[in-house]
């Protein structure tokens, strides 16, 4: 892009000819921006899924989640098949991982409570107790408790003193030994 300046002065055609050249190619570059960033989208959205399939999980939640700043990820629709492990997909506001091939439905919908279908992506937490793991507050969902971590639910802290797969017992149980309450002021 050049532009000419008119020293001999009546060049109106020539500025507007030089204007709309101007206009012209940040026309092109917008669009080939566009371009670019669709290209990368489609890119990141198939790594996430061979990323998936080959079980590497070199794609963190964290990575997913600030990609979708920039790449707009479908919303989740009614009666459609998702036949594609790794695809990603958005629903009140929140992102999900399709985990299996299924057609969603009125009862699969992407919930806590849908896990067999859909995982979903937020930032992980360590489980020490001052980066406690949340316990779902919803009845019935099953999680996968590890022995030694630490576990918030309904306010408080509880560590686990036990493996407790496919658990779905909350840490406020009485009488059960594997949940211990703790100050959260120790540590």
């Amino acid at each position: 892009m050049s532009v000419k300046h008119n020293k001999a002065g009546g060049g109106n055609a020539e500025v507007k000819k030089e204007l709309q050249e101007v206009k012209k190619e940040t026309q092109e570059v917008k669009a080939a921006g566009e371009s670019t960033a669709a290209l990368l989208a489609m890119s990141f959205k198939a790594q996430i899924v061979q990323d998936r399939a080959a079980g590497t999980e070199a794609i963190t939640d964290e990575m997913i989640l600030q990609s979708a700043e920039v790449i707009d990820y479908p919303e989740y629709e009614d009666a459609h098949a998702y036949n594609t492990v790794g695809e990603i997909i958005k629903y009140n506001g929140r992102y999900y991982e399709i985990i299996a091939p299924h057609t969603s439905n009125a009862v699969s919908y992407p919930v806590e409570t849908t896990f067999a279908y859909y995982r979903l992506v937020e930032l992980t937490h360590t489980g020490t107790i001052d980066d406690p793991i949340p316990y779902p507050e919803t009845a019935g969902i099953v999680v996968n408790v590890e022995n030694g971590k630490y576990y918030s639910y309904k306010g408080k802290i509880y560590l686990a003193k036990a493996d407790m797969p496919n658990c779905v017992y909350p840490p406020d149980t009485p009488s059960l030994w594997q949940w211990e309450e703790v100050n959260s002021g120790e540590g």
